[in-house]
């Protein structure tokens, strides 16, 4: 049995979650931390997010927290989910435990509540699978159903079931994400079911909004340049233009997200961009940033 070192959380935080897992015990249900915050405690890297999934109505015990924690709630009520925010700007995610399926490829899930079993399963990748318990009989113990410890130390990413990057394609973009970050390799039943999906198309199942959530995710990493290297590798880029020649672009253009975007669409027919742009789902703001951008580099 692995236990998870909540020291290098700050000490407010570790005391928050320790006050949820307590009112969990009250409530009568299973909670636990998931995904990159357990991931990112056992590489040793600083954690970003802080995702909690409980066996039971999610938005319910969010409401119930905010109360009695001065925390502002927002739910989304389709997938069962809620957001709470505190005054020093943390914000934790609240999931209810839940089960999907896909009634095409790239469609957006259909959801049902279900048990952590279910939850962990229908994650991207094993390493994104890990729990930790919040209960009062299983606080800081690892829970690991898909043997993500064991590529988490082999530094692999895999797929939690073979049909993953067909029924969500955006799990491509994530892959490089992970990797690229990481330094992590692809295991080979992941890579060739990656290169089957692309092979067959999955990219095009997906709608440009949905793409450019990913993407965008990348342009917010510190270096973007690997996982674009490894979605233009993949034959996974889509609506951008992404080349070789581009990464010195990539770092002339700055680090925000807009100036990243900018050299990726520098490339396309003038009339190409603002389609492309408007396809994303940009505001105005953002267009007028990417449009200063694309003059200052032609």
């Amino acid at each position: 049995m692995q236990r998870l070192d909540l020291a290098p959380l700050a000490p407010h935080v570790r005391e928050l979650l320790q006050h949820i897992g307590a009112e969990a015990d009250k409530a009568g249900v299973r909670i636990f931390i998931v995904g990159g915050v357990v991931r990112d405690l056992l590489l040793g890297v600083p954690v970003s997010d802080i995702d909690i999934v409980l066996e039971g109505d999610a938005p319910a015990f969010a409401r119930r927290l905010a109360g009695q924690l001065s925390a502002a709630v927002r739910v989304h009520t389709p997938f069962r989910t809620a957001v709470l925010t505190f005054k020093d700007g943390l914000s934790l995610d609240l999931v209810t435990a839940r089960r999907e399926s896909y009634a095409r490829p790239g469609a957006l899930p259909d959801i049902v509540p279900g048990t952590m079993d279910d939850d962990l399963f229908r994650r991207d990748f094993t390493v994104n699978a890990l729990a930790c318990g919040l209960n009062a009989d299983n606080r800081g113990v690892v829970r690991d159903d898909l043997e993500g410890l064991t590529d988490l130390e082999a530094r692999l990413i895999r797929t939690t079931y073979p049909e993953s990057f067909r029924d969500d394609p955006t799990r491509i973009l994530r892959a490089a994400r992970y990797a690229a970050r990481f330094g992590f390799q692809l295991d080979a039943l992941t890579q060739e079911a990656l290169e089957a999906a692309v092979g067959a198309g999955a990219m095009t199942t997906i709608t440009p909004v949905r793409y450019f959530l990913e993407l965008g995710r990348i342009l917010d990493e510190k270096d973007p340049a690997p996982a674009l290297d490894l979605l233009s590798l993949w034959g996974a880029v889509r609506y951008i233009s992404y080349e070789a020649e581009d990464r010195a672009l990539l770092v002339r253009c700055g680090a925000a997200r807009e100036e990243r975007l900018a050299a990726l669409v520098h490339g396309l027919p003038p009339g190409k961009i603002d389609a492309v742009l408007t396809a994303f789902n940009l505001s105005r703001t953002a267009k007028r940033a990417i449009a200063q951008c694309l003059r200052h580099h032609p």
